[in-house]
């Protein structure tokens, strides 16, 4: 069986029914009028004079704050419905005790506490309204749950149908139709009381604070007993006791609106926060109450009217209890059904799950927001040589070289603030064999996952990924004949360098003769020889590159000309030496131009350099 709970209010909210000024008045108007009427002869008539008076005053304030209440900011049309239903069914017990007491004026004692037949019809229509407003608010429960919820409130209201119908004094035909509409009128508010707590303890979609549920369940059960007993207290004790019986409750009536408001104004999210529980113990709470009722009813020895209502009610109460626990049996076994089946097919994915991991090429790993490892899958053994075991309790950086380790840090710290995040890098980890191997990870934030708890870490190997782009880079910025720089990269490290530097052109002299004797093969190795020395003379930060053909450059970056000039006669000491080309010495021949300059001009420092070379080939000729 379902209820609703609340969490506690915020403690703003909790004292503010003490501070606020409307329900101060009204709980001293109630203490006055507690103390005015229970001292026995002082003012009596003037007492019962002013009963129905104070009585349209109680109901005028009820009216009017539940008007006022329907106004709130803020309210959804569900709510405001409700509150305007109810502020319209008190307007019917204004009318009503107005009737009356412009009915009664003229005979002070007789029939001044008991409602007339207008007053009563009044009333029970005000109070059919006031029901009516609990029946259309919604409860924003569906199917199973609804007929459940059904159930349970019928269990409940016909429980308090039976302690009205007992406790209710006996109606006398006789005694016209007045008499018997202060009876229905009786049972009415009383009814209406008990379905509106029903609601409040069962429903998930209240329009009012639990505060004021209960204060509302209370005085309609209350004011429907009160209004019930009121000729009994008359005959027994007297007249003002049972006048002072029927205000209290209708001041704690009134009291509601403001009530349900103040703790709105405090606290607008109490009814939001509103959480459904998976059963609630009023309904069985109700059986009990009814079959005491009855035990006590038996006991008397007779059976009367009042007796058998009580046996048809308990035994109607029985009925629907058996019903809601059939419903309930029903429900269970389908549960139960059900949880076998998700049991079932949770292995199953479990089952598949663990043979993805099992068999899988890609590392998962799992680590807490202290980046310790507290998962391992097998494939860890397969890609990096060492047992997942190993593993977990190490901290993640040590799984990593530490190259690039920081860049990394920072963007994993990046994705620990925000749930979901993803980021995905290339690191190189250790092996087993000392050779460190590239894997591309992918981090994801999955702390606020229940079951999972860290960051989830996929990983697969791209050592030969990482090679292949590397080669195709290389290809792509080098010769492949020497291995040298190429044009485009020559001039990239130009770029990069700025600065001053020195450039040096070399062309190969005399390198057609050798292709048309020895053959391209042969050019080919004489190419490879000059890219060998030229790498022996120059510096790590020097550039050494193939323009094309048989001609080279070497970027001398923060040199000086007379270094270049130097560089000059050293290229040439190293050519000197002969190359064996299909069994003959052939020796390497050049022409060097040199260049200093700055590299912002580097055009213009490349044509000095060419125009140099050309110049010392042109000498040489010359020579000849």
């Amino acid at each position: 069986m379902s209820t609703s709970s609340e969490q506690p209010s915020r403690p703003a909210a909790r004292f503010v029914l003490l501070r606020d000024p409307v329900l101060r008045a009204l709980l001293l108007f109630t203490a006055a009028l507690t103390v005015w009427y229970a001292v026995p002869g002082t003012g009596a008539s003037t007492k019962l004079a002013l009963f129905w008076p104070i009585q349209v005053l109680l109901d005028v304030i009820f009216a009017v704050l539940s008007a006022r209440m329907s106004a709130l900011p803020g309210m959804s049309a569900a709510h405001r419905r409700f509150w305007r239903l109810i502020a319209f069914a008190g307007v019917f017990f204004t009318v009503g005790d107005t009737v009356q007491g412009v009915a009664t004026f003229a005979t002070p004692v007789d029939g001044m506490v008991k409602g007339g037949a207008v007053q009563s019809g009044l009333v029970t229509l005000g109070s059919v309204i006031a029901l009516l407003a609990m029946v259309l608010h919604p409860t924003n429960t569906a199917g199973r749950e609804r007929l459940r919820f059904t159930l349970d409130a019928a269990t409940v209201v016909a429980a308090t149908a039976i302690f009205v119908w007992y406790l209710s004094p006996s109606v006398d035909v006789r005694e016209g139709g007045g008499a018997l509409l202060l009876a229905l009128a009786s049972a009415g508010v009383s009814l209406a009381g008990s379905f509106g707590l029903v609601k409040l303890m069962l429903g998930r979609n209240m329009p009012f604070t639990p505060i004021a549920g209960w204060s509302a369940g209370l005085a309609s059960v209350l004011v429907g007993l009160s209004t019930g007993l009121t000729a009994a207290l008359v005959e027994v004790v007297r007249p003002e006791v049972a006048m002072l019986a029927r205000l209290i409750p209708c001041a704690l009536l009134a009291a509601v609106p403001r009530i349900n408001e103040a703790n709105l104004r405090a606290d607008p999210d109490v009814l939001a926060r509103r959480t459904m529980r998976p059963f609630s113990l009023l309904p069985y709470f109700g059986v009990l109450a009814a079959y005491v009722l009855l035990i006590v009813s038996l006991s008397h020895g007779h059976l009367d009217v009042r007796v058998w209502g009580v046996v048809i009610g308990v035994l109607l109460v029985t009925g629907i209890v058996v019903t809601r626990q059939l419903i309930a049996f029903t429900d269970n076994a389908r549960l139960l059904g059900e949880v076998d089946r998700s049991l079932r097919a949770l292995a199953e994915q479990e089952e598949r799950f663990r043979g993805l991991v099992q068999h899988s090429s890609d590392i998962t790993l799992i680590a807490g927001p202290d980046h310790v490892v507290t998962y391992a899958s097998p494939a860890v053994e397969r890609s990096f040589g060492i047992p997942p075991e190993s593993v977990i309790g190490l901290r993640m950086d040590e799984l990593s070289v530490a190259d690039g380790r920081d860049e990394w840090q920072a963007r994993l710290a990046d994705v620990l603030t925000r749930p979901g995040a993803s980021v995905t890098t290339r690191l190189q980890v250790p092996h087993i064999d000392g050779v460190p191997r590239w894997v591309s990870v992918t981090a994801t934030n999955l702390i606020h996952v229940s079951g999972v708890g860290g960051v989830v870490y996929n990983a697969h190997d791209v050592t030969e990924v990482v090679a292949f782009e590397e080669r195709l880079r290389h290809e792509a910025t080098h010769d492949a004949l020497t291995g040298l720089a190429n044009r485009a990269l020559f001039a990239e490290r130009i770029a990069a360098a700025g600065g001053a530097a020195s450039i040096l052109i070399i062309d190969l002299d005399g390198f057609k003769a050798v292709n048309d004797t020895f053959g391209h093969h042969a050019g080919d190795t004489l190419l490879r020889a000059v890219a060998d020395r030229l790498r022996r003379c120059v510096r790590p930060a020097d550039t050494v590159a193939r323009l094309g053909g048989d001609e080279f450059a070497v970027l001398l970056p923060n040199t000086s000309l007379g270094y270049a000039e130097d560089l000059t006669r050293l290229v040439h000491e190293r050519f000197a030496e002969p190359v064996h080309l299909d069994g003959a010495l052939v020796p390497i021949r050049a022409s060097i131009g040199a260049a200093q300059g700055s590299l912002a001009n580097a055009d213009g420092l490349l044509r000095d350099a060419d125009a140099a070379m050309y110049a010392v080939k042109h000498g040489a000729r010359d020579l000849l």
